[in-house]
C-alpha cells in the first residue's frame, strides 16, 4: 500500500488496462523537451514533500535578548568614553593655545617682582644710611650741646663775677678819691665798659640757648621722620 502511494507520487503507477487506444501522433522535439521538464518538476516536488531540503532544516539560532542588551550597553559605554576623550582633546587643544599667553604673563610678573625687589633693596640701603646719619647727627648735637652748656656755664660765672665787681664798685670809688681825679674817671669808664660787656654776654647766652633748642628740635624731627620711613 505504501509502495503504491510512493509510486503514485512518483507517477509510476500503471494505468489500468483498456483497449488499445489509437496511437497518438508522434510529438515534435520541442514538445518532447517540454514533457521531460514537466516530469522532472513533478518528480522533484513529490520528493520535496517527503524529503525537505537541508537548507530548510538548518535555520540560524535567534539571538539572545540578554546578549543584545549587553552589546547595547557596551556600545553606550564606548560612546560615552569616546565623547569624554573628544572633550579632553578639545580642552587640551584650548589649553595648548593658552600656554603662550600664560608664559608671557608669568614673564611680565617675574620682571615686575625683580624690579620691586631691587627697589626694596635700595630703600633698605637708604634707610640704613639715614639711620647712620641720624646716629652721627645725634652724637654731634650731643657734643655741641655739652660744649655750649659748658660755655654757658663759663659765661654765667664770668657774668656773676662782673656783677659782683659792679656791685662792689662804690667801695672802689671811695678808695679812688685818694689817688686823684684821673683815677676816678678811669674807674667810671671801666664801669661803663663792664656794663656793656655784661649786657653783650647776657645776649650771647640767650642766643646760644635759643640756637641750642632749635638745633635739638631739628634733630628730634629728623629722627622721628626716619623712624616713620622705617615703619613704612
Amino acid at each position: 500500500m505504501v509502495g503504491g502511494k510512493v509510486r503514485l507520487a512518483m507517477g509510476l503507477q500503471k494505468s489500468p488496462k483498456h483497449g488499445t487506444p489509437p496511437k497518438p501522433p508522434l510529438p515534435s522535439p520541442s514538445s518532447a523537451n517540454k514533457t521531460n521538464s514537466s516530469q522532472k518538476t513533478v518528480f522533484s516536488r513529490s520528493f520535496g514533500v517527503y524529503f525537505p531540503r537541508s537548507s530548510a532544516q538548518v535555520q540560524p539560532r535567534p539571538p539572545d535578548v540578554t546578549e543584545l542588551l549587553r552589546l547595547v550597553e557596551e556600545l553606550r559605554d564606548r560612546e560615552s568614553r569616546l565623547k569624554t576623550e573628544l572633550l579632553e582633546h578639545k580642552l587640551l587643544k584650548e589649553s595648548v593655545s593658552i600656554v603662550p599667553l600664560l608664559e608671557n604673563d608669568i614673564a611680565v610678573k617675574k620682571t615686575e617682582l625683580e624690579r620691586a625687589l631691587k627697589e626694596m633693596e635700595n630703600l633698605r640701603n637708604e634707610n640704613e644710611k639715614l639711620r647712620t646719619e641720624v646716629e652721627e647727627m645725634k652724637g654731634k648735637v650731643e657734643e655741641e650741646r655739652k660744649e655750649k652748656e659748658r660755655k654757658v656755664r663759663e659765661m654765667e660765672s664770668e657774668i656773676s663775677e662782673l656783677k659782683k665787681m659792679v656791685t662792689s664798685h662804690p667801695v672802689c670809688n671811695g678808695k679812688a678819691e685818694v689817688f686823684g681825679e684821673n683815677e676816678d674817671l678811669l674807674s667810671s669808664s671801666q664801669r661803663f665798659n663792664g656794663l656793656v660787656e655784661v649786657s653783650a654776654k647776657s645776649n650771647l647766652v640767650k642766643n646760644l640757648k635759643r640756637s641750642n633748642s632749635k638745633c635739638w628740635e631739628a634733630v628730634v624731627f629728623s629722627a622721628s621722620s626716619n623712624e616713620k620711613v622705617e615703619s613704612l
